[in-house]
């Protein structure tokens, strides 16, 4: 038993932890709750329903290599409802969290540990004293990308944008991260290429795309297109980050031969895109995950203009749904053909993309193929049959 995963929120650790278990080399599973027999994450959710920690189980973890610390999560939440002052205290949660997982570390045999970045600090010290290495798992591009992205995008469509992400607290502590883990794990090379030019070593950086649950989201193939304008699907928070304002702009150039769907909530970022802009707009809100399908389904085309998106688990949802997709170069979701891509923040190779769906009809259903036996080939075993094969090679070393 050589591997420890530890992280308190969700992103891939499940799936790491599931790699090293099915490898036989799991020591423990440290999280926050776990859906189990035994566990204080059966026992919230038949408080709060199953549907409340669906994503906190595994059928390739054994219960007895979980071991949970929910105290930190639980008072984070417990704020968020009653003290919203200190509602955004994240970091203080996973910090309380890193603490005793180091402890944990300390005590153990492992030759590696498996941490996410905002609650690795102490884990990743507590590695290297023992004389294990570390992994650390980078759910988004490197801070200094992103700033530099938004400054672009700002003088490019002459508005505010946000400058600051995190806290001065939290980008200390990802920095420190950063620095001090023996090796990165990333899901893009967008994103490798972030931390890259930031002076990480290449040599430092291993790059899996993600799996997704490619049999819940299957649509087939697509009917050939009927009359009326084309659907377009967007997916996702409706903000700057995600390009919207290029999106209509694209959507605006076609006239009526197009139609817009927005599913997600509004930040009202881009409120004053929206109210200036001459396109036919459905606004359809948040949608759970079978509203959602459905809706991959029905549209012609979905489109994810993001000035940066780490992977984009919405387009690779869509292409499993049977539905043609369109992403930009900073989008880290793998696309079948490189014309599937367009330059980010340009609105004109947009359009010009779209418009071949509706010069051609035939190219949806012909895309729509493609697109799902695509996402097929990216589903979960796979992504944890490549990190399985990443643990070996590490411990190799």
């Amino acid at each position: 038993m050589s591997i420890i995963v530890t992280y308190s929120g969700v992103h891939q650790a499940f799936l790491h932890a599931g790699a090293a278990s099915q490898a036989g080399e799991l020591e423990s599973f440290l999280c926050s709750l776990y859906d189990a027999p035994g566990k204080w994450g059966r026992r919230l959710s038949k408080v709060l329903g199953a549907s409340a920690l669906v994503n906190r189980s595994s059928p390739d973890i054994a219960p007895s290599k979980v071991v949970e610390f929910p105290w930190p999560m639980i008072k984070h939440r417990l704020n968020q409802r009653l003290l919203p002052r200190f509602a955004g205290d994240w970091l203080a949660a996973n910090e309380k969290f890193d603490s005793w997982s180091a402890r944990k570390i300390l005590n153990s045999n492992a030759r590696l540990v498996v941490a996410t970045e905002t609650c690795a600090r102490d884990s990743i010290k507590a590695a290297r004293e023992r004389g294990a290495l570390s992994l650390l798992d980078c759910p988004q591009v490197h801070p200094d990308f992103l700033t530099s992205l938004f400054a672009s995008a700002g003088q490019d469509l002459e508005c505010d944008v946000p400058m600051k992400f995190d806290t001065p607290a939290m980008d200390a502590r990802k920095r420190e991260e950063f620095k001090s883990a023996d090796h990165l794990l990333t899901i893009s090379q967008i994103q490798a290429n972030s931390f890259i030019e930031a002076g990480i070593p290449e040599s430092k950086i291993s790059t899996i795309s993600l799996g997704i649950d490619s049999d819940f989201w299957r649509g087939g193939k697509h009917f050939q297109k009927q009359s009326g304008p084309l659907r377009i699907l967007f997916v996702g928070g409706i903000c700057l980050r995600k390009g919207i304002p290029y999106l209509l702009k694209a959507v605006e150039m076609l006239g009526n031969q197009a139609e817009l769907w927005l599913v997600g909530p509004n930040s009202g970022e881009v409120d004053n895109f929206l109210s200036n802009a001459s396109v036919s707009i459905k606004f359809l809100g948040r949608k759970n995950k079978i509203e959602l399908r459905d809706l991959y389904r029905a549209a012609d085309v979905f489109v994810l203009p993001s000035l940066i998106d780490t992977f984009g688990f919405v387009g690779m949802e869509a292409m499993a749904a049977g539905t043609p997709t369109i992403v930009t170069d900073n989008c880290g979701v793998p696309v079948p053909d490189s014309s599937w891509r367009v330059p980010v923040m340009n609105a004109d190779a947009l359009a010009s993309r779209l418009t071949e769906y509706i010069i051609n009809p035939r190219l949806l259903a012909d895309h729509s193929e493609k697109a799902s036996l695509f996402a097929k080939s990216h589903n979960r075993q796979w992504y944890q049959d490549q990190v399985s094969q990443l643990f070996g090679h590490l411990m190799e070393q």
